[in-house]
């Protein structure tokens, strides 16, 4: 490697660094009117800044479908063209937001639990901002198109998701009541919640990257469902060994209900850890 491309890599990094400045400017003018992000974060408000953490690290990750697309001979024409499609991910990550307050955690202010300091609502919003960016990678990097291929694709993934996230909490969950528990604090409810959310993400990604060489639209629309559907499935019937084989001295009723968080972790990460591997067999 020469100096020349490390210039080039640092250059790109600069790019990153004023998006993520830029959307931290954006979310404290979206959260102004209920308190002051900066100052909350600095005084330890750990539901603020898993919130944060969230929306950087998921920057980040869409910025790997930026950058590990096909670049521009013209150093200047792809600096703009990664410049124009990290702005296309802050808008992906300000949107989730919305569909996180809506949707994700229906009948629950999230802004004003995170300034009231509900660290279990932090953890849900660091999740949905982490499948927010994982989406946006597989958006972008999946894109033939241009930017409106990439949206399309976002869009279609988030609503996806909505969808899965509300069957669970209404139907597979629906006697645990996972959104109440966390809007009471229920530390264990937020991670496993959260780590099913990121679990759902990875699926979906991989159903989108999977899904970029066909360029007929009704031919992507059923390959995505189908591919989607079966990765599903498939994490579920695992989610129940690993319920079964992973977690032998408890179980996910008593983990929730019993805010067991050291179990709730350990489960979460093996359900992230398997999706990961469920995307590799769908691709």
């Amino acid at each position: 490697m020469n100096i020349e491309q490390y210039m080039y890599y640092l250059l790109y990094a600069l790019v990153y660094l004023v998006l993520a400045t830029a959307m931290k400017y954006i979310l404290n003018t979206r959260s102004s009117q209920h308190y002051h992000a900066d100052n909350a974060i600095a005084d330890g408000n750990l539901a603020i800044g898993l919130r944060r953490s969230g929306a950087q690290l998921g920057l980040a990750i869409a910025m790997l479908g930026v950058m590990s697309g096909a670049s521009h001979p013209d150093i200047l024409k792809d600096m703009i063209d990664t410049f124009t499609y990290g702005l296309v991910a802050i808008g992906f990550m300000v949107t989730s937001l919305f569909f996180t307050d809506k949707a994700l955690l229906p009948n629950v202010n999230n802004t004003e639990e995170l300034k009231r300091g509900n660290v279990a609502i932090g953890v849900v919003e660091f999740g949905a901002l982490v499948m927010t960016g994982i989406l946006a990678y597989a958006s972008i990097k999946g894109d033939e198109g241009g930017i409106v291929s990439s949206v399309i694709y976002f869009v279609a993934g988030q609503v996806t998701m909505v969808i899965l996230v509300i069957f669970y909490e209404k139907v597979l969950a629906r006697k645990l009541n996972p959104v109440a528990r966390v809007l009471e604090g229920n530390l264990s409810a937020g991670v496993y919640l959260s780590g099913k959310i990121i679990a759902y993400g990875l699926i979906l990604q991989s159903a989108i990257v999977g899904n970029n060489h066909v360029s007929v639209i009704s031919d992507a629309v059923i390959d995505y469902i189908v591919a989607a559907f079966t990765g599903m499935i498939l994490l579920y019937l695992f989610e129940i060994l690993i319920d079964v084989l992973i977690i032998t001295s408890t179980k996910v009723s008593d983990i929730i209900v019993k805010d067991q968080l050291a179990a709730a972790i350990q489960l979460s990460i093996t359900k992230i850890g398997m999706a990961l591997l469920l995307g590799v067999a769908i691709l």
